[in-house]
C-alpha cells in the first residue's frame, strides 16, 4: 500500500509540473502548434504594407496554373480560422488566408473605419499588392458579408464565392440577436470564461482543442475588447442599412453554406440571402453552429470544390 501511495504521488507530482511548464510556455506551445498546423497546409506567415499599413496573412506557394482562393475570417478571429479548412484542399489551389483590418495581428488603431466597405476597399488593395487578378472569395460571418459585398463592386474579378453563415441578412433574428437586445454580446470575450462560453455560443461540433492554446486565445481576447467593440459598432451599421440590393449585383456562382445551429446568425436567413443573390446555391450542414470551416473543414472544402466552375 505505501509504494501505491508512493508511486501515486510520483505521478500526480510529474502531472503538476507537466500543467506548470505548459502555463509557463503556454505562448511558446501556442505558436508551436499553429506552426505545425500552418506546415500540414503548406502556409506560410508573411507580412506586406499597403498604404504605409502593415498586414499580416498566410500563404501556401504559387503554381503555374493554380486558382487563387482568397478567405476572410469572421469578426473577432483571425487568418489562423483558416488552418484546417486550407489543409483540406491538399495544395490543389494556392491560398491566401488574410488578417482583416483591426484582426489578428494587424495594427488596432480606433480612429480607423472598420465598416463592411473599408474593409472590402483593404482586400481590394491586397489582392493588387499580392498580384492576384481573379480569385474564388470565401468568407465566414463578417467575412461572409465582406466578400459578398466585394463580389458585387468587382465583380470581374471573382470566379466564385462561398459564403459561410454570412452576415448582411438578419430578418429571422438569432439568440445573439436576443442577446444583443439585452444588452449582451456573446461575441465578445472579456475573460477566459467568458471566452469558453463565445467557443459553445460559437459552435455546436466543438473540435479538441488543447486547454493551453484555449488560454492563449482568451488573453489575446481579452485585450481586444475595445477595438472589438469598435469594429462590431462600425459593421452593425452597415448591416442595418441592408445591403440587398447591392448583393443584385453579384455575377459569380455563389454558394451559401449553414450550420442549422448556427446561434449567431439564423438559418432561416439563407433562403432570403440566396433570393438577392442571382446565382446562388444552398447547402445547410446538419449539427453544425456558425464556423462550419472549423466544426466541418473537410465538408465545406468539399462541397467548395464540387461547386466551383472548372477553369478551362
Amino acid at each position: 500500500m505505501k509504494k501505491i501511495l508512493i508511486a501515486l504521488s510520483v505521478v500526480i507530482l510529474g502531472l503538476g509540473t507537466v500543467q506548470v511548464a505548459s502555463d509557463v510556455y503556454r505562448y511558446d506551445i501556442y505558436q508551436w502548434a499553429i506552426e505545425f498546423e500552418a506546415a500540414k497546409a503548406q502556409l506560410v506567415a508573411k507580412t506586406e504594407s499597403v498604404d504605409g499599413l502593415r498586414f499580416s496573412y498566410l500563404e501556401t506557394p504559387r503554381v503555374d496554373g493554380q486558382e487563387s482562393i482568397i478567405m476572410l475570417h469572421s469578426f473577432g478571429a483571425s487568418k489562423e480560422n483558416w488552418l484546417r479548412f486550407s489543409a483540406a484542399f491538399e495544395g490543389k489551389y494556392h491560398l491566401v488566408a488574410l488578417d482583416l483590418m483591426g484582426h489578428g495581428e494587424n495594427i488596432q488603431d480606433m480612429n480607423q473605419s472598420y465598416a463592411i466597405g473599408s474593409q472590402v476597399e483593404f482586400v481590394h488593395k491586397v489582392a493588387a499588392k499580392l498580384g492576384i487578378d481573379q480569385f474564388h472569395i470565401v468568407g465566414n460571418s463578417m467575412g461572409g458579408a465582406i466578400s459578398s459585398l466585394y463580389s458585387a463592386t468587382y465583380p470581374k474579378q471573382i470566379l466564385s464565392a462561398v459564403l459561410i453563415s454570412p452576415a448582411g441578412i438578419h430578418d429571422i433574428p438569432s439568440r445573439m440577436d436576443e442577446l444583443l437586445e439585452e444588452g449582451f454580446n456573446p461575441l465578445i470575450a472579456t475573460t477566459a470564461e467568458s471566452f469558453d462560453q463565445l467557443i459553445d455560443f460559437a459552435m455546436e461540433a466543438r473540435p479538441y482543442i488543447p486547454s493551453t492554446i484555449t488560454k492563449v486565445e482568451a488573453e489575446k481576447a481579452a485585450g481586444r475588447v475595445a477595438i472589438n467593440e469598435k469594429i462590431f459598432k462600425d459593421i452593425t451599421v452597415d448591416i442595418k442599412q441592408g445591403m440587398g440590393k447591392t448583393l443584385k449585383r453579384i455575377q459569380a456562382p455563389v454558394l451559401i453554406i449553414w450550420g442549422d445551429h448556427d446561434r449567431a446568425i439564423n438559418v432561416e436567413n439563407i433562403d432570403k440571402y440566396a433570393e438577392l443573390i442571382p446565382n446562388a446555391t444552398k447547402l445547410i450542414l446538419k449539427d453544425i453552429g456558425h464556423l462550419a470551416m472549423i466544426e466541418a473543414p473537410k465538408v465545406s472544402v468539399n462541397a467548395m470544390i464540387q461547386f466551383m466552375p472548372k477553369s478551362s
